[in-house]
């Protein structure tokens, strides 16, 4: 029998274009709407694995794992690209997946918000940007050229991933955006990957070289 688990809606306003594309207006931002959806149990679940598994139940449930299989491995593909930075020369290939880090094991150690990202559009990016200069300037005192350096570097993180000193200030001024913004609702979720990108660049260790092949 299914399971009541409550969760929050969060709306964005809708850009409203013309015949042109060209945007023209915002639709009315909706108000938060939290309800109770019916969510299988644990039981349900292996029920239909066990009991039915040619069903489309079962097929829906191991495509949903497969899904965040497929998240994982499209991360580090990304995380690949990032790290080429300008240099197109390089190119991504299967060799670059850490399979040891596809297992349900290792998916499960992830933090819930870094587990399966989902893609933010170019239009929530713009918007993060944007706030992002507004807020910062405001509440740090800083130039909007300044600013808009941090901005650059959110746009090709690569540029600053070798450089831990500038990636701990990166999320320090992320950290006084997301407690003075007042609209995490729209941009919150960009801030966080940005941040949670460069807090993974930080933790990881120093690459020593190896003196003998010098």
């Amino acid at each position: 029998m299914a399971i009541a688990k409550q969760y929050k809606f969060n709306f964005k306003s809708r850009k409203i274009t013309d015949e042109a594309g060209n945007e023209i207006g915002r639709t009315r931002k909706q108000d938060s709407v939290t309800c109770d959806l019916p969510v299988p149990s644990d039981q349900d679940i292996v029920d239909v694995l066990v009991s039915n598994p040619e069903s489309k139940e079962a097929e829906l449930i191991r495509s949903a794992v497969a899904d965040i299989v497929y998240a994982q491995a499209r991360e580090q593909f990304d995380e690949v690209i990032d790290a080429f930075g300008d240099d197109d020369s390089k190119v991504v290939s299967s060799a670059h997946l850490d399979y040891d880090k596809l297992t349900l094991a290792y998916i499960a150690s992830i933090p819930p918000a870094r587990r399966g990202a989902a893609a933010i559009s170019e239009e929530d990016w713009t918007a993060f940007f944007e706030d992002y200069l507004a807020v910062m300037v405001a509440a740090t005192g800083k130039t909007a050229d300044r600013i808009k350096n941090h901005i650059n570097l959110f746009k090709k993180p690569a540029k600053a991933k070798a450089n831990k000193e500038v990636l701990r200030v990166l999320v320090d001024q992320l950290d006084i955006y997301m407690a003075n913004s007042a609209n995490l609702e729209d941009t919150g979720n960009c801030a966080s990957r940005v941040s949670e990108k460069f807090q993974k660049w930080i933790s990881e260790p120093e690459k020593a070289a190896n003196l003998d092949l010098l």
